[in-house]
Order: structure tokens, then C-alpha cells, then sequence
């Protein structure tokens, strides 16, 4: 097959570098994305298959379909998307102001919804294409200190999930990857006391909590975008699961998932009579 081209976003560090740099390294072409070129290293700079893109995922909509068209018309194609930019603001709702609130849909929701709708077009005319959301643990199952995250990836979760039916027919696929806490950087606002509410009495302390397992975190970051890219490619351990929807990363996010399904199980049972007795 020829080379695929990549298209992601929040490359400079994290998953998104670390599956920019495997892509590369399997001769594929990608667009990577980031606040500012300094923050890509050096050598995703001097790669000669690589185009380094300086945006803002809050960047306006018109300026991300930009970006997204010259690629194309660079590249001729985006055969992959991965929406990879976000981030985690903790703290319970009375914590956080709404101004807080609503820059962390700005960023986990609306930058990804801006970037999947500027590049579908171009996939359906092509008629392929894969889209990667990266969602959360938190996106499956609300826990303490994080309501505000969990609601922006509950959101991506539903979006996509109601996207993939409706791509389908144009021969794009659409998946969503969960990963559980992986030993990335994601943390380490939490251990520096930033993107932290304001701190009220009688609630859990979620920065000190975050904070303090910055740098052991039990998920390998190697080992996951392996695991991405085996998805998007039909290869390895994912062969033959191109049709899922979710892909769960870590055992403490596969945990999750169990305890939504029970959770979602014992309601069932325990509504179905209540559920029936509202029709006509």
C-alpha cells in the first residue's frame, strides 16, 4: 500500500508525538500540529516527511478548514485524522468557573469537532479514510474531581459515536481510543498545582491526587500509539477489529468499562417495568 498521510493534531508531545514519530518511521507522510513550531523537538523539524502546522485547536473554524485544504492540495489526500490536542481542567463543578468550563469544550470538544468537519469532505469525496478521536477513561464513566473533563469527552464520545453511523457509507471509518492514566505529560500540570479549580472545603483533592502519580502512571505510551496504529492499520494485535468503535487503552481504563456495563446492566433490570409503563 502507498504511504498513508497522517493528519494530527497536538503532536508536539504525548501520544500525538509518539504516533507521529511511529508513522514516520513506517514511511508515512504527516501533518502535525501544535500552538507554536517551538514546541515540536528538533527532530520531527528536520523530518523530511513531516509538515509542521502552527494553529490553535480554538483557532476559528474558517482558519482550521485552511489548513486542512492545503494539505490536501499538498498532500492529495488525508487518509487519517487523529484528533489528539486536549486537556484536563480538575476540580469539582462548584470549583470551576464557567469561563473555565467553557474553554475546556473550546479546546477537548469544539477543536475536534472544527478539525472533523473540515476534513470529512475530503474524505467522502475520496471515499476513505479513518478518524481517531482520542477520548478518555473519563468519557466512559464519571469519577471525583473531574466532571468538567469527563463532560467534554462524553461529549466526544457521543458525537463520534453518532458519526460513525452516518460515515459509513462513504467508506469512512471512525473509532474512538480510551486510554486509562498513561505516563505521558498529561499529569504534569496536575503535579505543578495548574489547571486546577478553586479549592473549596469538604472536596477531594484531585490535583494532589493526579499530581502526586505523575511520572508512575501505570500505562505505557509506546505501547498504546502501537496499538492506535494497528487499528488504523488492520495490523497486529488489532487486525480484524476494524469495525469496533472504541478501542480501550490500559487495564484500569478496561476496568472502567466493566463498571459502566454493570453499572448500565443493573439499570436495566431494575427500570424495565418503570421503562414500559410510559407508553401509550
Amino acid at each position: 500500500m502507498a504511504p498513508r498521510v497522517w493528519f494530527i493534531t497536538g503532536a508536539n508531545s504525548g501520544f500525538g508525538l509518539l504516533l507521529a514519530q511511529h508513522a514516520l518511521a513506517n514511511n508515512d507522510t504527516v501533518i502535525a500540529t501544535a500552538r507554536s513550531l517551538s514546541k515540536f523537538p528538533k527532530a520531527l523539524q528536520d523530518h523530511s516527511a513531516a509538515e509542521l502546522v502552527e494553529i490553535e485547536m480554538t483557532a476559528p473554524d474558517t482558519e482550521i478548514s485552511s489548513v486542512i485544504d492545503r494539505a490536501v492540495q499538498k498532500h492529495g489526500r488525508i487518509d487519517v485524522l487523529v484528533n489528539n490536542a486536549g486537556f484536563g481542567h480538575m476540580g469539582a463543578v462548584e470549583e470551576i468557573s464557567s469561563q473555565e468550563a467553557r474553554y475546556q469544550f473550546d479546546v477537548n470538544f469544539f477543536g475536534l469537532y472544527n478539525f472533523t468537519r473540515a476534513v470529512i469532505p475530503h474524505m467522502r469525496k475520496q471515499g476513505s479514510g479513518v478518524i481517531v478521536q482520542l477520548s478518555s477513561g473519563a468519557g466512559l464513566l464519571g469519577a471525583l474531581g473531574g466532571p468538567v473533563y469527563s463532560a467534554s469527552k462524553f461529549a466526544v464520545e457521543g458525537l463520534t459515536e453518532s458519526m460513525a453511523v452516518e460515515l459509513q457509507p462513504f467508506g469512512i471509518r471512525v473509532h474512538l481510543v480510551e486510554p486509562g492514566i498513561f505516563r505521558t505529560d498529561f499529569l504534569k500540570p496536575a503535579a505543578e498545582g495548574r489547571n486546577m479549580g478553586q479549592k473549596k472545603e469538604g472536596y477531594f483533592d484531585i490535583g494532589g491526587a493526579m499530581g502526586g502519580i505523575h511520572g508512575s502512571q501505570p500505562g505505557n505510551p509506546q505501547l498504546g500509539i502501537e496499538r492506535i496504529y494497528e487499528l488504523v492499520t488492520g495490523t497486529g494485535m488489532a487486525a480484524g477489529l476494524q469495525d469496533q468503535l472504541r478501542m480501550p487503552m490500559g487495564s484500569d481504563c478496561y476496568g472502567m468499562l466493566k463498571q459502566k456495563v454493570a453499572k448500565l446492566s443493573e439499570t436495566l433490570e431494575k427500570f424495565e417495568k418503570i421503562a414500559a409503563s410510559t407508553d401509550y
